[in-house]
């Protein structure tokens, strides 16, 4: 049994955290807001394609104490305040730059990660899960391989409701994950359609091919050591999703809640900049959606 520290228990962290907790594990969550006070009143329930289940859990609105694991599950807007220690630190925000930024200030206590979940909050203190997998892909940050703490975290991870995936380089996982949410998020949210729609119309299935292009060249000029056919089984797993599948952030987006942009196509943007690429389908996303917010 592992002490683990969930800092974010959205729906990310909610889930995951009340599948290890679930599974025997003692974990912490941290919470804020309507949630902290649903999940100290009421706990945490969990429904939809993944099953069904409710655990009181134990939370707070910060951290204390020591931790075998914690995992940061908040948005990268939120990372600064949810950088904590622990013997071993699992990013799970999405985008490339939030292990990194991460292990500036922690060391090499950091290993980095990404997700594979569609869920939602629809209220307070419960999860929704919509996809039928559930998935965190994590490894090192410098391509090492598959580290002795990497089993010892996999090991963790593995219970009832999570596929652990190891990683032999942590940077080829998050840019998997990256080119894929700089078309899915960028595409549903400016276009509020759904996955199935975008792939079928053959001008938004080659503008999302373009993304995932641009995103690969950008990975490759910064040395991520992607192959050559990564733009077509990026694409491959694309037409994968579930036809009806909408991103995270462009639900946010329709609510008029805060959204990940800047993570995504912003990003890509910036680097596009710095590095001397130009990244125009990126960019059009990017500004376009700016320009719908404004």
């Amino acid at each position: 049994m592992a002490r683990v520290l969930v800092f974010g228990a959205g729906a990310v962290g909610g889930y995951f955290g009340g599948c290890l907790q679930r599974g025997g594990h003692n974990v912490t969550f941290v919470a804020r807001g309507p949630n902290l006070e649903a999940l100290r009143s009421s706990g945490l329930r969990v429904t939809g394609a993944m099953g069904e289940f409710s655990l009181p859990v134990d939370v707070e609105g910060g951290s204390s104490g020591s931790f075998d694991l914690v995992l940061l599950c908040v948005k990268n807007y939120d990372l600064e305040g949810a950088i904590v220690p622990g013997d071993v630190v699992l990013t799970l925000q999405n985008g490339v730059d939030a292990p990194f930024v991460v292990r500036d200030q922690l060391g090499d206590v950091v290993l980095g990660g990404s997700t594979g979940i569609v869920a939602d909050l629809p209220e307070p203190g419960r999860v929704h899960v919509v996809s039928d997998y559930a998935w965190i892909r994590f490894g090192e940050l410098d391509g090492r391989g598959v580290t002795e703490r990497v089993e010892r975290v996999r090991s963790w991870l593995d219970v009832d409701g999570i596929e652990p995936i190891v990683a032999p380089d942590a940077r080829v996982s998050l840019w998997e994950k990256m080119a894929l949410m700089c078309g899915m998020a960028g595409l549903t949210t400016l276009y509020q359609r759904p996955m199935g729609e975008l792939l079928s119309d053959e001008a938004t299935h080659e503008e999302f091919e373009a993304i995932v292009g641009e995103c690969y060249t950008i990975a490759v000029a910064r040395a991520v050591p992607l192959d050559d056919a990564f733009v077509a089984k990026r694409m491959h797993y694309a037409e994968g999703i579930d036809a009806n599948a909408m991103s995270s952030m462009s639900r946010d987006f329709a609510r008029g809640r805060k959204i990940e942009l800047e993570t995504f196509n912003g990003a890509i943007v910036r680097m596009g900049e710095s590095l001397g690429f130009d990244v125009p389908r990126n960019r059009g996303v990017y500004e376009r959606i700016k320009a719908a917010r404004a």
